[in-house]
């Protein structure tokens, strides 16, 4: 196999053209930071921390620190990288004051600050979020009292109408328990009325057909007797009209059951929908309860928390 040998003259521009960009992307972190150029890009008023459109990616580290500026260049706050994401980074709480200062858009600058002086700051970022977190735990509190008192009038005002649809039940159970003793009674007379119009229809549409039966066979003669055709006639639509008469009635009495049954039977449907409303508002106060023990629970954990 045959060697080449290269001289260094050859080799020598190659590595440096190398080396030149390997060494690209620390410098172009550098210049991102070194460009003064760097602004708020977001601001967060819960937690008074403010964010920078620069992250790990850029060569972003905790132990960096930064100053806001006002619009004639003075310096509103000092802050460190708190929480470093690979696109942007999350300041700690700022103090109050200073976070009401700052706007988005405000310039940012990379300030050197003396070891102890990093330290005070770290210290009082730490201090802030203690507070912070106790603000905010208040603040829960707060609202999980409010929240609670909330629930229990909610369920104190379902048992109260519970109460009401109870009385109600009990008060259509009885009224229909009354309804039904006169209406089966009622029933009972119409139901006896109408069987005896039918017995006494049924004797009316037997002597009707025996006239029909005499008239036929007067007809049937070679000369029949007009006159008593005709006094049968009249006696066979007297009879039509007490039989039709007859049908009425029963037609009345059928109809005054179906009303007494219908009658108990929205009753009964009555009792139905109630039970379903209370059905319903039972499940809406477990719901009820089951969120006011959730609550219970939180502001016990938060009471614990108390310094």
């Amino acid at each position: 196999m045959k060697i080449r040998h290269y001289s260094l003259a050859f080799i020598f521009p190659i590595l440096l053209l190398v080396s030149a960009f390997t060494a690209l992307p620390a410098k172009a972190a550098e210049q991102v930071l070194d460009l003064d150029r760097l602004a708020v890009d977001f601001t967060n008023r819960e937690s008074r921390s403010i964010s920078l459109r620069v992250g790990s990616a850029d060569g972003i580290s905790a132990k960096m620190n930064f100053a806001v500026l006002d619009s004639t260049g003075r310096q509103i706050a000092e802050f460190f990288p708190n929480e470093i994401m690979i696109d942007r980074f999350w300041s700690g709480p700022l103090d109050q004051e200073n976070f009401a200062r700052v706007r988005t858009g405000d310039p940012v600058i990379r300030i050197n600050l003396s070891e102890s002086e990093a330290t005070r700051l770290r210290e009082q970022f730490h201090e802030r979020m203690v507070l912070l977190r106790e603000e905010r735990r208040k603040r829960r509190l707060e609202l999980l009292g409010e929240e609670k008192v909330d629930l229990e009038e909610q369920i104190n005002e379902l048992d109260v109408e519970s109460v009401g649809l109870k009385n109600d039940i009990k008060s259509i159970q009885e009224e229909l328990k009354r309804e039904k003793s006169l209406s089966e009674r009622h029933i009972d007379d119409l139901q006896e009325q109408v069987d005896e119009l039918r017995d006494e229809r049924s004797e009316l549409t037997t002597e009707r057909e025996e006239l029909l039966d005499k008239r036929n066979t007067l007809l049937r003669r070679s000369s029949p007797p007009q006159d008593r055709i005709s006094d049968l006639n009249t006696e066979i639509a007297d009879l039509d009209r007490e039989i039709g008469q007859f049908n009425l009635e029963i037609g009345d009495h059928r109809d005054d059951i179906r009303d007494l049954r219908e009658e108990s039977r929205e009753l009964e449907e009555a009792i139905r929908e109630v039970r379903d409303q209370q059905r319903e508002l039972d499940s809406e106060k477990a719901e009820l309860q089951l969120g006011l023990k959730e609550v219970m629970r939180e502001i016990g954990e938060l009471k614990k928390q108390q310094r």
